[in-house]
C-alpha cells in the first residue's frame, strides 16, 4: 500500500532529519548534518520533481523563516514558481540562467562568509557557533531542479562542484534535481562528490551508469535507487498532491 506525504509532516522526526521515503524493511531517514549534498536523477515524469518537493516541503513546515533561507532555481519555471515569493526565500532564479548563476555566486560567498565567521571565533562548524553565539547562522537550502541543460554552462558546473565540496559543516543544504547526465558534472564524476545520489527511472542502462547508480533504469513509477555509503538500496516515494504544496506555505512560521 502506498504511503501518503501527509504522514510525513505529522511525524515527529527531529528538524534535522528527513523522511525521503520507504520499501518493505525500512524508511529512508537522512541526518542533513551528515548528508548535507542531495544529488537527484532520473526522467522527465519519473517522480525526482515531486521529492524535490517534498524535502522542500518538510524543512518548511520544521522551520521558521527566522532559521531557515531558502534558494530556489528552476531552469524550466515550472517546478519551483511556488517558492519565489515565500517569507523563506533569500533569491530565487526561475527560468533564468544567467540569474541562477548569479544566486549560485552568492551561495559561494555565503560559503567563505561562514568558514571566516566560525573560524575567527574558534569553531569548526556552524553547529556548535550557534550554540554559544546569539548571532545565529541559519540552515539555507540550496535547491535546483534542472531540466535545460544547466548543467552544460562550464561556469554553473564548477560552482556547483565547489558548493558540494565546501558545504559540510556549514549548515547549508544543497538539493539537485536533473535528467541531464550527459554533460562534465557527470562525465569526471563531479556529482559522486555529493553525499547522497538518488535515481529514478532510466529508459536505458548508459544513463543509469553516467548517474553513477547501476539499475535505475528498470524502475516504476515513484521507485527510485539510493546509493549512500557505498550501498545501493530502492525505495519508494511518497503519494503527493501538488496542493499540499500551497496548503503547507501557507501554514508557514513566519517568524
Amino acid at each position: 500500500m502506498n504511503k501518503d506525504f501527509k504522514m510525513v509532516l505529522a511525524s515527529d522526526i527531529a528538524k534535522n532529519k528527513l523522511l525521503l521515503g520507504y520499501n518493505d524493511e525500512d524508511e529512508l531517514i537522512i541526518d542533513i548534518n551528515k548528508y548535507p549534498s542531495i544529488i537527484i536523477t532520473g526522467e522527465t515524469g519519473s517522480g525526482k520533481s515531486i521529492l524535490l518537493d517534498q524535502i522542500i516541503l518538510q524543512m518548511v513546515h520544521k522551520y521558521t523563516s527566522f532559521q531557515l533561507g531558502l534558494i530556489p532555481i528552476d531552469t524550466s519555471g515550472v517546478e519551483l514558481n511556488y517558492y519565489v515569493d515565500t517569507a523563506y526565500t533569500l533569491i530565487s532564479a526561475i527560468n533564468d540562467t544567467d540569474k541562477a548563476i548569479v544566486a549560485l555566486s552568492r551561495v559561494l560567498k555565503e560559503i567563505e562568509r561562514r568558514k571566516e565567521i566560525i573560524h575567527s571565533n574558534g569553531y569548526s562548524n556552524v553547529l556548535e557557533y550557534n550554540k554559544h553565539s546569539s548571532s545565529k547562522l541559519p540552515l539555507i537550502l540550496v535547491a535546483i531542479d534542472d531540466d535545460k541543460h544547466l548543467l552544460r554552462n562550464l561556469d554553473m558546473e564548477k560552482m556547483l562542484a565547489a558548493i558540494i565540496s565546501e558545504i559540510p559543516n556549514l549548515n547549508i543544504l544543497f538539493v539537485l534535481s536533473t535528467s541531464d547526465v550527459h554533460n562534465k558534472f557527470f562525465e569526471f564524476d563531479r556529482n559522486t562528490l555529493a553525499s547522497l545520489l538518488i535515481s529514478f527511472d532510466y529508459t536505458n542502462s548508459m544513463e543509469a551508469k553516467k548517474a553513477n547508480i547501476v539499475g535505475s533504469n528498470n524502475l516504476a513509477i515513484g521507485e527510485y535507487l539510493v546509493k549512500m555509503n557505498g550501498m545501493i538500496k530502492k525505495y519508494n516515494n511518497f503519494e503527493f498532491d501538488d496542493h499540499l504544496i500551497m496548503e503547507v506555505l501557507a501554514n508557514s512560521r513566519f517568524l
